[in-house]
């Protein structure tokens, strides 16, 4: 008989919300201040963009190396470990902002710092996302995983919404100015962590539940050399690279469709942004509840709802129809990104959640490399090309799809929540 896992109380799911939240938050308020940032410190756009992609990409190497102390020491464990590095890097990086912008080092002085406070956030922070993620899954009837993925997802959509929107308030905090949204996401951070340390309950490293075996056979095997992942990772890694391309030249797009000083454009930009993720969040906590999409289905929907989005960016179009665009291509990533998680996490057994959520986590970091350099780079040849590009990877997308339509058995899962043999 498989070892039975407790189901998770509500109040232990909310601290893990908001933790996943406050590590959106802080993701999105500096998509929002990038190019903010970038005028006015005098640090070049497509330089300031590479930093952060850098920085997103330090999760590759490290994410392995999470998943196993994950298997050895609990998801709980981890959890915590990300917290405190979430909490840090963000410290670090209002400072950062702060001596940047008021122009104490130079350009590319500050931008070395900004490269190495991003990389804390991103090398520890984010261990936070897979070891809560697989900490939720392994808790959840199968039955659920879909609702319950897109209600985790729509933690990081919410961040995206409050980042973008409440960063414009929050750089009038006396004395930090535009270091003032890191600073208070950090202090935030900094307060939930003891409260969650006390009521999250402790987990033990999780057991595989396998056959002796099966189980060797899959130890042997890394999820990213599994065949049977192959599609839905690179399927994760089209739509995290567009995803994030889209939102991180879109304020460079609306700063050129304004014609305005950055100061006076960052409330458009936030705005813009914020309209996308609301949109996200109406997709992940209304419409996939409702309709109780298959992973499948929501895998197939994506691309072609993304297309349609994009193809409105691509026209250079004015203020409105650039939210409208972002809006719509917004609403194809809610369906796919959960849609594509939850497909791979009914293949795997719950005893490798943790590397699967890891590895899902580092196609989100691959697209952090990838999306925005060359989104950007693309950009400043000509404006359309960045979004014509992104529509074609959702032609790729789609052809993924259709390729992995097989549903898997929820059999492994099912039996581990529920003690069953």
């Amino acid at each position: 008989m498989a070892p039975t896992v407790s189901a998770l109380n509500r109040f232990s799911f909310i601290l893990i919300y908001l933790l996943l939240m406050l590590s959106s938050i802080s993701i999105g308020i500096m998509i929002s201040l990038l190019p903010l940032v970038a005028r006015t410190a005098n640090i070049p756009d497509v330089l300031i963009v590479s930093a952060q992609a850098i920085t997103a990409g330090s999760w590759i190497f490290v994410a392995g190396a999470w998943a196993r102390l994950a298997r050895r020491r609990g998801r709980k464990f981890v959890i915590m470990i990300g917290g405190v590095g979430l909490s840090l890097g963000c410290f670090a990086t209002g400072g950062v902002i702060l001596v940047a912008v008021t122009g104490l080092v130079a350009p590319m002085a500050a931008l070395a710092m900004l490269v190495a406070a991003r990389i804390t956030n991103g090398a520890v922070g984010l261990a936070v996302v897979p070891a809560a993620q697989a900490f939720v899954v392994e808790r959840t009837l199968v039955s659920r995983r879909t609702i319950v993925m897109s209600s985790l997802a729509s933690a990081q959509t919410l961040g995206t919404i409050l980042g973008p929107a409440a960063a414009p308030f929050m750089t009038h905090i006396p004395g930090l100015g535009l270091a003032g949204p890191m600073v208070l996401v950090a202090t935030l951070c900094t307060l939930i962590l003891p409260v969650l340390a006390f009521i999250l309950p402790h987990d033990r490293p999780p057991i595989a539940t396998t056959p002796a075996s099966e189980a060797t056979a899959s130890a042997a095997e890394g999820v990213w050399r599994m065949k049977a992942m192959r599609g839905y990772l690179m399927y994760s890694t089209i739509m995290a690279t567009a995803a994030i391309g889209l939102i991180q030249t879109i304020g460079f797009l609306i700063l050129d469709t304004l014609a305005g000083a950055p100061e006076e454009a960052q409330f458009w930009i936030g705005q813009a942004i914020a309209a996308g993720a609301v949109a996200t969040l109406l997709v992940q906590l209304v419409i996939t509840p409702a309709l109780k999409p298959t992973p499948q289905t929501m895998m197939l929907a994506a691309p072609i709802i993304s297309i349609v989005g994009l193809s409105m960016l691509a026209l250079v179009p004015g203020y409105w129809l650039i939210v409208l665009g972002t809006v719509t291509a917004n609403i194809g990533f809610a369906l796919g990104r959960p849609g594509v998680a939850t497909a791979a996490s009914l293949v795997l057994p719950i005893s490798r959640q943790t590397e699967l959520a890891a590895a899902i986590l580092s196609t989100a970091s691959a697209g952090v490399v990838i999306g925005p350099v060359l989104a950007v780079l693309l950009y400043s040849v000509w404006q359309p090309l960045t979004f014509l590009l992104l529509a074609m990877s959702q032609v790729a997308a789609l052809v993924i799809a259709l390729r992995n339509r097989h549903p898997a058995s929820p059999r492994i899962g099912e039996a581990n929540l529920r003690g069953e043999t």
